[in-house]
């Protein structure tokens, strides 16, 4: 019983490390590039108070995705601990 116990701990944690790390780099990577978009738009329009607003408003989404998921990834390692050490990273 407790090998069948550690291929299904095996199994999640290759879930975990093949498929929700690339998901979460790749989420990172996203709002990385909202943001500088929303750089981009910003300088770009200088000139266009609409437009400049739109840039602005980017910016901020992009940077609050940034925060959302840098916290979630500082969640991770207290959740890892408390479920025994399971996740590598």
């Amino acid at each position: 019983m407790n090998a069948t116990i550690s291929n299904s701990e095996k199994i999640f944690q290759n879930v975990v490390t093949q498929i929700f790390s690339p998901l979460y780099q790749l989420a990172a990577a996203i709002a990385f590039l909202y943001f500088l978009w929303g750089v981009f738009k910003y300088i770009y329009d200088m000139n266009d108070p609409e437009k400049k607003t739109t840039g602005r408003n980017h910016m901020l989404w992009g940077l609050i995705g940034l925060f959302i998921i840098f916290s979630i990834g500082g969640l991770l390692p207290l959740f890892n601990k408390i479920l025994g050490g399971m996740f590598i990273y």
